[in-house]
């Protein structure tokens, strides 16, 4: 009987501490084709057996061209095979070689998975100049995740800080090569030296893509030379909860705030905790109890009556009934009017576009399309409710590639939002 007993709770415990396992996308072995020479783009099938397909687009952003990988015998760039530089614990690397003809341009290289990834996690190595005192160019890379229209920001670390602690800057989701004169210079990325490499970790936040910006710092000279980054194998966990949350948001009802979210599939699934977070920690306010298992569109509310402060931040942490969870997005209420904010993705786009506004009341707006020479090539009406507004403007595919601009007008014709676009 004690036998029993302690394999039971062996059990249990194991069961406790399980941690989903962390699938890796290798650039050399996921994407199918593989990745040649200046491929632009590649698509990853079913990575790792998770079930989860990412795709991969890079593109640069003003004057300048891709270049022949720094170091190969000239692999053309975007390249895996004729990758040069050395990452630490992975085998295979993405190598990216611009060569911008104005110090304002910069490469996007975007990561979008078809199904929520946890715990993201990569490196990108010889983030450098070309010598301690060189102002040629000055790497610079900032990454944003985003779930939805909710942004995360990783964290960044140094993969060598004792060599030289001074060789990289690091402010919140970007890190940059040190620009003063006799600090850092060429790290080469080999096996000796990774001082220009960084660690980048989303933590526990689940996001479904992810933009690595690739630019310089401040002070470089306005026409760069070729400058070149690599991005290592994208480890990540595929710990979906059987809850398809479509939409959460909020907004003040006198002095309450009421919160509301659908979902459009549920299996298994127990409850709901609404977490509060006023300035220093989340706490949960209440819990509601979810539909368990269906197929249909299911809503839910719950209010939060007469909470003190002036930014009140919320969350879901939806529980299923083997007690494994996640968090949605967050949705940020403030004890004043707040100003409309236009949200665009995703960015770049194809054949549609998603808009996210958040309005302080009932408005009447225009959504306005420009090209590039500020014609406008597409408009629509739409209604604004309090709170957040979502919708998709279909229909783009015929545009052809290049920057857009987005603006949106109250109905006596004065200009509330704005954004630009890329279209792929």
């Amino acid at each position: 009987m004690r036998k029993n007993l302690l394999i039971a709770g062996i059990a249990l415990l194991l069961f406790n501490n399980f941690v989903p396992a962390q699938t890796n996308l290798s650039w050399s072995s996921s994407f199918s084709p593989s990745w040649s020479h200046g491929n632009t783009s590649g698509t990853a099938n079913n990575i790792g057996g998770s079930g989860i397909n990412a795709s991969v687009t890079t593109s640069i952003v003003g004057p300048g061209s891709f270049q022949p990988a720094l170091g190969s015998s000239g692999s053309q760039t975007p390249t895996v095979s004729g990758a040069t530089f050395t990452i630490p614990g992975t085998t295979n690397r993405l190598q990216i070689t611009p060569n911008y003809s104005n110090r304002n341009s910069y490469t996007n290289i975007v990561l979008g998975f078809t199904s929520m990834a946890y715990n993201v996690t990569f490196k990108i190595a010889d983030i450098d100049k070309s010598d301690p005192n060189s102002t040629t160019y000055f790497d610079r890379v900032t990454i944003t995740g985003t779930n939805g229209v909710t942004v995360y920001n990783p964290t960044i670390t140094k993969y060598d800080p004792v060599t030289d602690p001074n060789f990289l800057v690091i402010s919140g989701n970007r890190v940059n090569v040190n620009t003063t004169d006799g600090e850092a210079g060429n790290s080469a990325s080999d096996a000796s030296d990774q001082r220009g490499t960084v660690i980048v970790s989303f933590g526990n936040v689940s996001v479904n893509s992810i933009t690595i910006r690739y630019d310089n710092a401040p002070g470089t000279d306005n026409n760069t030379a070729s400058q070149a980054i690599a991005i290592g194998s994208v480890s990540f966990t595929n710990a979906t909860l059987p809850i398809h949350l479509s939409s959460f948001n909020g907004n003040r009802q006198a002095q309450d705030v009421v919160l509301n979210w659908k979902t459009e599939q549920e299996s298994n699934s127990s409850s709901f905790n609404i977490e509060r977070n006023t300035g220093n920690s989340w706490e949960t306010i209440g819990t509601v109890l979810a539909r368990g298992n269906t197929n249909n569109l299911t809503r839910y509310t719950y209010t939060d009556p007469n909470p003190a402060g002036t930014l009140l931040l919320y969350r879901l942490k939806q529980i299923d009934i083997d007690n494994n969870y996640s968090y949605s997005g967050i949705v940020r209420i403030t004890g004043k009017e707040s100003k409309t904010i236009l949200v665009s993705y995703p960015n770049p786009f194809s054949d549609q576009m998603n808009i996210n506004i958040n309005s302080a009341g009932r408005q009447e707006i225009t959504t306005a399309i420009y090209d590039g020479t500020g014609k406008r090539i597409r408009s629509e009406a739409k209604n604004l409710y309090p709170g957040n507004n979502n919708f998709t403007i279909n229909g783009l595919d015929r545009l052809g590639s290049g920057i857009y601009h987005i603006e949106i007008t109250d109905r006596s014709g004065s200009l509330i939002g704005q954004t630009k676009m890329i279209k792929n």
